[in-house]
């Protein structure tokens, strides 16, 4: 199934899923179809009759919920490659609210501090057995192909590397419900945070509240940057890409004032072509297919 298209399926909350799905094309752009919402008690299983429906050749890749994995940064074990989860699991034991040995486990690898370094970090993610196991037999049992589980930062890597390339960068998506901001160069995820300055507080607040919002989400994101430039001293960080859910443009001119690197608008539609009507986001009821359009755009080389 290597050459079938992915199929990103993303979980909002437990009656809510988005989805979103390759297509073939010949543009610049990857292009991408965004499918109908799941609402309801089970929208899995609506996500899987309109897999079979309409994208029947496609693999999914299932983006987990924050709430369902961790992600732990972990210096990495120098073991043969078939040892290495084993490692990190053992690692993982006393750094996690579930028992490590009930754990679904990978590791990312971490670029190396300067171009062809030797990495000496990884990230673990683990998340609980029975969520991934969950997952699996849904798949199996309908008979369609489940080619990935992975996490909303890999989805946000995908995305921000059509606009920044291999060059060191940090992409902010301010979402509806929290903003999350990852670091990446060479194409590989390379730090990671999130915190609650979201979509509806910006919009329940006075002038000078979304100011101190806006402010509070510069200094994280100085932070962040200071601590990859201290980490990673053979890359030079010089653009912030900013996505957000409403008034992307006002918040990048807002953050543009209190950061020092240039910081530019991120639209997926400038990046993707997408085939569908449906907006990639749509504040009013909810949705957000950032996420998703980021999963079905995976390529293999970068995981």
């Amino acid at each position: 199934m290597s050459d079938a298209p992915w199929l990103g399926i993303y979980s909002i909350h437990n009656e809510r899923l988005v989805a979103a799905c390759a297509v073939p094309g010949s543009g610049p752009r990857p292009a991408v179809r965004v499918a109908p919402v799941f609402d309801g008690a089970d929208p899995a299983t609506l996500a899987l009759q309109w897999q079979r429906a309409q994208a029947r050749r496609a693999q999914a890749n299932v983006l987990l919920n924050s709430v369902d994995y961790r992600i732990v940064p972990l210096d990495a074990p120098r073991v043969p490659p078939e040892e290495r989860r084993a490692a990190v699991r053992w690692q993982l034991k006393d750094l996690l609210d579930f028992p490590a040995e009930q754990a679904c486990v990978d590791c990312l690898d971490v670029p190396g501090p300067t171009p062809g370094a030797e990495s000496r970090q990884v990230f673990a993610v683990a998340s609980q057995e029975r969520t991934v196991r969950g997952w699996m037999q849904r798949y199996r049992d309908a008979r369609l192909a489940l080619g990935a589980i992975d996490i909303p930062e890999l989805a946000m890597r995908n995305l921000s590397v059509l606009a920044a390339g291999p060059a060191a960068h940090a992409f902010v998506h301010l979402g509806l419900k929290s903003t999350r901001l990852t670091l990446a160069w060479q194409r590989e995820l390379c730090a990671f945070r999130q915190f609650d300055v979201a979509a509806y507080k910006l919009d329940a607040a006075d002038a000078a509240t979304r100011a101190r919002l806006l402010e509070r989400m510069a200094l994280e994101v100085q932070r962040s940057t200071d601590s990859f430039a201290r980490q990673f001293h053979g890359a030079d960080l010089a653009t912030v890409w900013v996505s957000a859910v409403r008034d992307a443009d006002e918040i990048t001119r807002q953050l543009s004032d209190l950061l020092p690197q240039s910081v530019q608008a991120f639209r997926v539609e400038d990046h993707v072509a997408l085939s569908s009507s449906q907006p990639v986001v749509d504040p009013e009821r909810g949705l957000d297919f950032t996420f998703a359009i980021g999963a079905a755009i995976r390529r293999d080389e970068m995981h």
